[in-house]
């Protein structure tokens, strides 16, 4: 018989999603089963099983521990975290979300995260899943707060990213100890009714995202021990979060316009907090791709780059001819949809002529970066957020969440460069 054409087979290479080490899939270590005499790992520590090369193997191809037990997961040769397996089958796509501190980037990835598992199926036929349920647990845990609440009316937050904790890694290199993020991982894949159904084993893709803390891309925090942003220069696009409330001139332009309390009343808690210029932040960023990836100083990039405008709900009647509908199409006589890519750079032009007028900077240090710039408007909860009087904190009821446009920049990029999967719609110019 002979065998599917949209089988999936091993890749010649594969790329560690936490350290970004390439190697053969020959040269991955196994991870040991939890037998009392397997436990301590050099890179890891006595609280992981051993990582090993394996001699024996089942009749199946799985490998043998050292206590004789059938082992299935693999883990990358350099930093010995495991691996998941999809990676060793189907093409990873790199994303970096990146901001200040407090502009929003856990709502956005939570709220996006939750919009694309309804949108890639019902709109596109992508199935979308969760390559590594244990890596996206964080994920899960934002989405089931906001999005699958018991209590719609409890007044709930998401924690700040911390710099370490559970979204990073500590492993022992010999002469030191290295942070390393914690990526999301999500399978996409295309659906029985998706026109590409047959050509899986090339338009899949493995999507990893990274949210890092804000203060990880402060001048001066990017170091050997702790190269947690060192995934920007393995981006095919990369996301700046701008967040309007933290700027002095979107407030003082939302005067009398928004009710939004972070519109009007962040000022001086932004003073007592010390928050980094927003452009330092890009700037910083820049250089970083700029270093890792071999750029020159005068050397545009040839990946894209969006510009994420946070919270559109407390600034949108600074345009108030902008409707925030979902900008999709229906593909001909199909029931899939495409987007509508006229309507997004319509959007963005109007969104970047304003960021020109209120924010010069942004919009310089972006347009001296890429040839490939993006401005789009979003709301990761399309409501603004109360005060909790008992904690001093912002907080959103779950019923009054609608968020919009927050899936949009995710697929934008992946209709744009990453094809075969979603259709962008663009008259002939």
């Amino acid at each position: 018989m002979s065998e599917p054409s949209n089988a999936f087979t091993i890749r010649s290479r594969v790329t560690c999603p936490h350290c970004w080490h390439e190697f053969s899939p020959e040269e991955s270590l196994w991870i040991a089963t939890d037998h009392p005499n397997l436990f301590g790992d050099p890179r890891l520590g006595d609280q992981q099983t051993m990582r090993f090369l394996p001699s024996r193997f089942t009749y199946d191809g799985e490998a043998i521990d050292p206590e004789g037990q059938k082992t299935t997961r693999l883990a990358c040769p350099a930093c010995h975290l495991e691996i998941a397996r999809p990676l060793y089958q189907i093409a990873p796509v790199f994303f970096s979300i990146l901001g200040a501190p407090a502009s929003g980037k856990s709502y956005f990835l939570a709220s996006m995260s939750w919009q694309l598992r309804q949108i890639f199926p019902s709109r596109f036929s992508i199935a979308m899943t969760d390559t590594d349920p244990v890596a996206n647990a964080r994920l899960h845990e934002y989405e089931e707060q906001q999005f699958l609440n018991p209590d719609p009316n409890a007044l709930v937050s998401i924690a700040k990213t911390q710099l370490d904790g559970d979204l990073y890694d500590r492993v022992n290199m010999g002469t030191h100890v290295v942070s390393y993020p914690r990526p999301f991982l999500f399978t996409l894949q295309p659906m029985a009714s998706h026109p590409n159904h047959a050509k899986s084993n090339s338009v899949s893709k493995v999507m990893c995202l990274y949210d890092n803390a804000g203060e990880h891309f402060l001048p001066g925090s990017d170091s050997s021990t702790a190269p947690v942003t060192r995934h920007l220069a393995l981006s095919r696009a990369l996301f700046f979060l701008f967040d309007p409330t933290q700027d002095a001139r979107f407030r003082r332009a939302c005067e009398g316009k928004s009710e939004d309390p972070q519109m009007q009343n962040r000022a001086a808690r932004l003073a007592r907090e010390s928050v980094t210029r927003q452009d330092t932040i890009l700037l910083e960023a820049i250089q970083r791709v700029r270093r890792h990836a071999g750029l020159r100083d005068d050397q545009l990039d040839q990946r894209p780059l969006i510009i994420v405008v946070t919270k559109w709900d407390s600034w949108a009647q600074l345009m108030p001819g902008v409707s925030s509908s979902p900008p999709y199409r229906s593909a001909g006589n199909s029931s899939l949809n495409v987007l509508d890519g006229d309507r997004i750079q319509e959007v963005s032009d109007q969104v970047g002529k304003l960021l020109r007028k209120l924010t010069p900077e942004i919009v310089a240090a972006a347009e001296g970066f890429t040839k490939h710039l993006l401005f789009i408007p979003v709301s990761a909860t399309g409501c603004a957020p109360e005060h909790d009087a008992q904690t001093g904190a912002f907080g959103m009821r779950p019923k009054s969440l609608n968020p919009y446009w927050v899936e949009v920049p995710m697929l934008y990029a992946i209709s744009k460069w990453c094809t075969g999967l979603i259709g962008l719609a663009n008259r002939v110019r």
